[in-house]
């Protein structure tokens, strides 16, 4: 229980003592015992009394709602802030999943093209392969022949 919560159950007591003096000695005037103006003024006091521990308690549960509302407010405003950011984070995320999709597209596209070259590049070695080897081979063949 908190402080102010306390103080509001103590004052609420306090109001209920007073009031059941009041209940007391006004059953004691009602057996018939006369009432002298120091119970009136004593009455009245207490009546004060606790009217203005009322106000007082009013004003601090005003106070305790008012507290509460600005707290909410800003339980609001920080959800807002934080569904905010991540909105972006997520817009960011979004952003870099593309962007990586696009990088890895492009590599793809390159390897594939790399890959092509290379295999015409082996066409055209085995071509020319062929082509020493066939030229060259009545080169080697005829000196052997001559011989």
């Amino acid at each position: 229980m908190s402080q102010d919560d306390q103080k509001a159950a103590d004052s609420l007591t306090s109001i209920l003592r007073l009031v059941q003096s009041d209940a007391g000695a006004g059953a004691a005037a009602a057996v018939g015992t006369p009432s002298s103006p120091q119970d009136w003024t004593s009455l009245i006091e207490r009546v004060r009394a606790a009217a203005h521990r009322t106000r007082e308690v009013e004003a601090q549960a005003q106070e305790q709602e008012q507290r509460v509302h600005e707290l909410l407010e800003r339980v609001r405003d920080d959800i807002k802030l934080a569904s905010e950011r991540v909105r972006a984070a997520e817009a960011r995320a979004a952003n870099i999943q593309a962007l990586a999709e696009q990088r890895i597209r492009a590599a793809e596209e390159r390897a594939d093209a790399a890959e092509e070259r290379a295999r015409i590049a082996e066409d055209w070695l085995k071509q020319v392969h062929e082509a020493i080897v066939s030229e060259f081979s009545t080169l080697t063949e005829a000196p052997s022949k001559a011989a």
